[in-house]
């Protein structure tokens, strides 16, 4: 008994960290293909939320056929709340990160968003009492000197700024998304959270793009292929991932494997876009890669 306990728990452990790296791969080409797409950010955002809710609500209706209501029930209106919150803060983290994508580098845009880990340990040890590891604070420490080296290699232009700036406020919304995730995954189901909150964001994006007088049609075929790569790849495998992972181990861990994106994403933006990175880029990705190392190696903390 002991020996077969060991091994589903070292599967369990193999599955979680796979889920996570494909969900960490899967997010980190949204960048590449909201370029490809030439669109303005709030219809890139709505097409891909309303492609994602939809496949969700198929995937969800689909397992309350097969296996009952149960599989798919969790969601209560005291839930609600935290739903907007979590809706909230992602319709404004896609919309200022997708907008600073046209003033700054992949690079830089990408990896200043993804330094909401130090934001997210902070918030989850004054919300929920979750420790801090000392080994993940340090690496965590390590990949925000890395953001901000990178940075500071975009200060000499008045555009990149206002870009880095949008990608900051990106990581700051972020972290509303991963606290209330991470509460409401502790009892509800991964298809039930994901349907619920990638409607209600599409329907804040939506709202928001209509008002703003931003067109849904019109664009190059091409356009139209980028945006339900967007929603498929990045939103429907990648954030779902994410968003199961949840349930497993601290919002500030799934922060820190998130941090390995701006390396991977770089890396195909220099084989796709032809945008090589400066090398303060390269050097900030070192760092990335050594704070996420540390931070996961030695601090990650699983339920």
């Amino acid at each position: 008994m002991l020996y077969t306990t060991g091994v589903l728990a070292q599967a369990n452990t193999r599955n979680l960290y796979l889920g996570l790296a494909i969900g960490v791969v899967a997010v980190s080409f949204a960048a590449i293909f909201i370029r490809l797409a030439e669109a303005p950010s709030l219809v890139i955002a709505s097409y891909r939320l309303t492609i994602a809710a939809a496949i969700m609500i198929g995937l969800t209706a689909g397992s309350w056929i097969r296996n009952g209501v149960q599989s798919v029930s969790g969601l209560t209106k005291r839930d609600m709340p935290l739903v907007l919150l979590s809706s909230a803060s992602l319709s404004v983290h896609f919309w200022a990160w997708i907008l600073s994508l046209e003033y700054t580098s992949v690079a830089s845009s990408v990896v200043l968003v993804t330094t909401s880990p130090f934001l997210v340990a902070i918030a989850s040890r004054a919300f929920f009492g979750e420790p801090i590891h000392k080994y993940a604070f340090a690496g965590i420490a390590v990949g925000v000197a890395g953001g901000v080296i990178l940075a500071l290699g975009d200060a000499g232009g008045e555009s990149e700024v206002l870009g880095d700036l949008l990608a900051f406020i990106g990581a700051v919304a972020i972290v509303g998304y991963m606290l209330a995730g991470r509460r409401l995954r502790r009892h509800v189901p991964a298809l039930s959270y994901n349907s619920a909150v990638y409607s209600v964001t599409a329907v804040i994006l939506l709202i928001a793009a209509i008002l703003a007088g931003d067109p849904f049609t019109g664009y190059a075929p091409q356009t139209y292929l980028w945006l339900v790569m967007v929603a498929l790849v990045p939103q429907v495998i990648g954030h779902s991932l994410l968003n199961w992972s949840l349930a497993h181990v601290t919002a500030t861990a799934v922060a820190i494997a998130v941090m390995a994106e701006p390396v991977i994403a770089t890396a195909a933006a220099v084989i796709v876009l032809g945008e090589t990175p400066p090398l303060t880029s390269v050097l900030g990705g070192l760092l990335i890669l050594s704070g996420i190392y540390v931070a996961m190696r030695f601090g990650h903390s699983r339920r």
